[in-house]
């Protein structure tokens, strides 16, 4: 009887999220040098509100593809840092709706040019019709995927 030999090394799956990962540590490690204690999963949240309109904890949720549970704590960090705060909506009782601090657009701001930097360093040498193809795929890759 012979064994099977099995390897995730070389699925597409195994290989974005291998990538992701490492983007996820470079961004961690970076943010940490402009903003004690912001994680990725907190900046992006801010860069969401960044918008400026109130939303509500599922809206961020879809956002950053995270479980309500981990946005309550994500926003409870936030309002703690004084970088978020949440609201009752005017509309519906039942829901809050978040909002970015002057604190939070103000470390936005400082931290997201360091952001599109290490997005500059990624792409070298990679030209723009393959970074369009590589996205386009990425999508279709990700609609597929939720159709599972």
């Amino acid at each position: 009887m012979s064994k099977q030999q099995y390897t995730v090394k070389g699925l597409l799956g195994h290989e974005i999220g291998i990538t992701s990962g490492v983007l996820r540590r470079v961004f961690a490690a970076r943010i940490r040098t402009q903003a004690d204690n912001i994680s990725p999963e907190q900046f992006a949240v801010l860069v969401r509100l960044s918008s400026g309109e109130g939303l509500t904890q599922n809206e961020i949720a879809d956002y950053v593809l995270k479980d309500d549970a981990t946005i309550t704590r994500v926003l409870d960090s936030l309002e703690k840092k004084g970088l978020a705060l949440r609201k009752k909506s005017d509309h519906d009782r039942r829901a809050n709706l978040a909002f970015i601090t002057s604190r939070g657009k103000a470390l936005v701001e400082k931290v997201f040019p360091m952001l599109e930097k290490i997005h500059e360093k990624l792409r070298e040498g990679i030209g723009e019709g393959e970074l369009a193809t590589a996205i386009r795929v990425l999508e279709r890759l990700r609609n597929n995927a939720m159709q599972l």
